[in-house]
């Protein structure tokens, strides 16, 4: 352990890399975990294994699980049309006859362009809310705009557009189906069962402020790191009124494209659950059937320089990140924050990687360089 600890630091130099957390599976059990770096420069907390972080896109496959916990008890189908869930036509105004699915919100072929950061911001910012998803998806909206969509046909596998709006969306379909709150419904019903307590969408359940990890972006001008988001200073921000909140109105107030906020060892076992059939321990969050079908390919094509060729419901397919292995997962990239949670289906290993600043350099990999060297070394130390 302590040549890995001596390599794993070698790439943290070369990288610059601010902190780290990191784990691995073997036979669908988590074997390893350890943190390296600082979790908070300025005050000098270290990264340990209980260390929060805000882990960007990951959080995504939370949102398709919570979808198809739904699916599987009845209350809606993946191709059934999305507006017929929420109470108002969502329809892309260059093809108003096309239903837009659940499936093609999941699989980034629905249209939808991410021209949303205003909505989700404004969302985010006011006490008590007050804006609705219908703002941005209605035309005359507040947030409207004809940039919304693309020009592609809804469900055509030629018109692939990552879309964070797409997961707002999907948060608000689990409030309106459950007629819980989207950070409620992930607590109650995946969280708590998997014994995931350090891990949620409401920043206001969070023990520990001290655990949460500042993300760092580099500035490559200053050649220093600069603050991108949840500098807290051990305190939690001011809370908000929910009071007078009705489920299904605006997913976005907790940020399913990427708020989700947790540890490496918690994470691992919403890893170690998709690993085993959707089964951790004796609590099975999903059926069998339904995992393999969010794991399976429904979308291929070559999309960002590469890095999108294979898509399950909300889950990456990649051959990329370890040659000569097909992993299933998903990465996280976010005011400095990289991450990465991939398994191989067949062979029930894996690894988490939380990364919360660095220097970000590719060279020919789709890659980043950090997360190639990192997730090659985890396994040719463990998994090899």
């Amino acid at each position: 352990m302590k040549s890995l600890d001596e390599r794993v630091q070698q790439v943290l130099d070369k990288h610059r890399i601010v902190g780290l957390a990191a784990s691995v599976i073997n036979e669908g059990k988590q074997i390893w975990s350890a943190g390296y770096g600082w979790a908070n420069v300025e005050r000098c907390i270290p990264v340990t294994t209980q260390t929060v972080f805000r882990i960007a896109s990951i959080s995504k496959t939370v949102v398709a699980t919570a979808i198809m916990q739904l699916v599987e008890n009845g209350h809606c189908g993946i191709d059934q049309d999305v507006g017929d869930i929420l109470g108002f036509p969502v329809r892309s105004p260059k093809h108003p006859n096309i239903p837009i699915t659940l499936k093609q919100i999941m699989t980034h072929t629905s249209g939808l362009q991410d021209e949303y950061v205003r909505f989700v911001v404004d969302s985010r910012s006011e006490n008590p809310p007050k804006t609705r998803l219908a703002d941005i998806l209605l035309p005359g909206g507040t947030y409207y705009t004809d940039n919304l969509w693309g020009d592609g046909q809804p469900g055509d596998p030629g018109c692939f557009e990552y879309s964070n709006l797409g997961a707002v969306i999907l948060a608000t379909v689990v409030e309106r189906l459950s007629n819980e709150r989207f950070d409620e419904y992930c607590k109650r019903h995946l969280f708590e069962p998997l014994q995931m307590n350090e891990t949620s969408f409401h920043i206001g359940d969070l023990k520990d402020m001290d655990s949460v990890a500042v993300l760092y972006e580099y500035s490559e001008v200053d050649d220093r790191f600069i603050v991108g988001t949840d500098d807290f200073r051990g305190k939690k921000p001011d809370a908000i009124d929910y009071s007078g909140y009705v489920p299904g109105t605006n997913g976005a107030l907790f940020s399913p494209q990427g708020g989700l906020r947790t540890n490496v060892d918690d994470l691992t076992r919403f890893l170690e659950a998709h690993t085993n059939a959707g089964k951790l321990n004796r609590v099975q969050i999903l059926k069998p059937e339904t995992v393999d079908l969010m794991h399976s390919p429904h979308w291929s094509g070559h999309r960002r320089d590469g890095f999108f060729r294979n898509c399950g419901l909300q889950f990456l397919i990649t051959d990329d990140l370890i040659s000569g292995h097909r992993l299933i997962g998903h990465s996280g990239d976010a005011y400095g924050l990289l991450s990465g949670m991939y398994f191989h289906k067949q062979e029930k290993w894996g690894f988490i990687l939380l990364m919360n600043g660095l220097i970000q350099k590719k060279e020919q990999g789709v890659y980043f360089e950090a997360e190639e060297e990192l997730a090659r070394l985890l396994h040719a130390a463990f998994l090899k």
